[in-house]
């Protein structure tokens, strides 16, 4: 078997692939090669090289002032423009009438820390994709084919990010980052002999949606925005990385959650809490139909909709059925995404908060709308205490689906003890 792993582009985004390294590490996963577009060829060359602890330093440590300069009395400011703008197209549009981004730091940050002797004598497959100009061609290319002495210049090359880097010239030719052509070079993996394929993206959505399916690839992809291309803030980094270990363990099923993260869990210990929880949501989304079966459109299935949302659109397990439950009651109690939880404790405590919290004298809309102004922990208390007092009344559903989050949040408090 060879497994090959392959890096998305994406800027500072990159982070995420250096937490996503620490799980392969601490799992004992292997690689027979590696591939890389933009900063993925950057981390790719570093993941050839073998060296974890200097590829998490960099990443600590790093700072936009790093990648570019900007000529003195130029008022852009790559500050103000990540800031205002979070994606890369609109960054181009926005950078194209500047074309003042010295490269220089990104130049230097690659030739002080890429050993292409130790790449080359480690034994590791590695490539990167690159774009000819003005050819416009896609150009793979693998450190068997690359001249001794070339490969800082074929990562600068893929990671020339056009017009707002410069083209890097190889031989007389042109070249720029290869994601004009292919973001997550898969294509070059399985050219390779790869038979099993680890892909780390960098972005929510499928760069390859042909390939989510196949029994050959294992997608590692957050599932939020990892911010802006540029944005070197120190704590997003640390949150990125932070995740690309957390989704690469669940993508080898060490650990469990879609959004947020759990310790693993037992799918039959949860069983009869999933189907209590998912009868309750049922019953409300029931009723709001059957009062609306006379209304043009879609059904309406409120709590149902908001437990699927992160889950990718797949049939769920009871187990999911749960975790998302969970992940419901996290998001409303205001839990970070960047950590590891008891899934147990996590609903016990959210239990004892909402006893701990005085009671409404009475269940109507007044109540109603004085704990949502309060916020959603406070409204989660409101509803968790009507749930055990008896449930909602009929003419409070419509108002209640309007909070569809927190009302399924509420139904897992009192329903989802395992």
């Amino acid at each position: 078997m060879k497994r090959a792993l392959v890096l998305n582009g994406g800027g500072s985004r990159g982070a995420y692939q250096i937490g996503a390294w620490r799980a392969f590490e601490e799992l004992g996963v292997r690689f027979s090669a590696v591939y890389g577009t933009s900063i993925g060829a950057l981390n790719a060359a570093l993941f050839a090289q073998g060296d974890l602890a200097l590829a998490e330093d960099i990443w600590e440590h790093i700072t936009a002032g790093q990648i570019v300069t900007v000529e003195e009395g130029e008022r852009f400011s790559i500050e103000r423009m990540v800031s205002r703008k979070r994606d890369v197209i609109p960054f181009l549009v926005e950078n194209a009438r500047h074309l003042r981004m010295d490269v220089k730091p990104l130049e230097k940050l690659v030739r002080e820390n890429i050993d292409e002797a130790k790449i080359r004598a480690g034994g590791m497959g590695l490539g990167v994709m690159t774009f000819r100009v003005p050819q416009l061609q896609g150009v793979p290319m693998t450190l068997e084919n690359m001249k001794p002495g070339s490969l800082e210049d074929w990562v600068l090359a893929s990671a020339a990010c056009f017009p707002i880097f410069p083209e890097r010239r190889i031989d007389g030719q042109l070249y720029i980052d290869g994601g004009y052509y292919d973001n997550l070079p898969v294509d070059l993996a399985l050219a390779g002999g790869a038979d099993e394929v680890v892909a780390v993206e960098l972005h929510p959505e499928p760069t390859h949606p042909e390939y989510a399916r196949m029994p050959w690839l294992t997608m590692v992809k957050p599932r939020r925005d990892l911010g802006g291309f540029l944005d070197f803030n120190p704590e997003q980094l640390r949150v990125s990385r932070t995740l690309g270990y957390c989704d690469a363990m669940k993508a080898h099923r060490c650990l469990d959650g879609f959004l947020y993260t759990f310790h693993p869990v037992g799918a039959l210990a949860v069983t009869p809490a999933a189907r209590r929880v998912m009868a309750a949501m049922t019953r409300f989304d029931a009723e709001l139909v059957g009062r609306g079966a006379l209304s043009v459109g879609p059904a309406e299935a409120p709590l149902i909709t908001a437990l699927e949302r992160e889950t990718g659109g797949g049939k769920l397990s009871w187990k999911d059925v749960w975790l998302r439950g969970v992940e419901l009651v996290a998001e409303v109690m205001g839990h970070r995404v960047d950590a590891v939880y008891d899934a147990a404790a996590l609903l016990r405590q959210a239990y004892e908060f909402c006893h701990a919290q005085p009671p409404a004298p009475a269940f109507d809309e007044a109540a109603v709308a004085a704990a949502a102004n309060a916020g959603p922990r406070a409204l989660l208390a409101c509803l968790v205490r009507q749930l055990e007092a008896g449930g909602f009344p009929t003419n409070a559903l419509r108002r209640l689906a309007g909070y569809a989050g927190v009302t399924a949040a509420a139904m897992m408090v009192t329903y989802g003890q395992a």
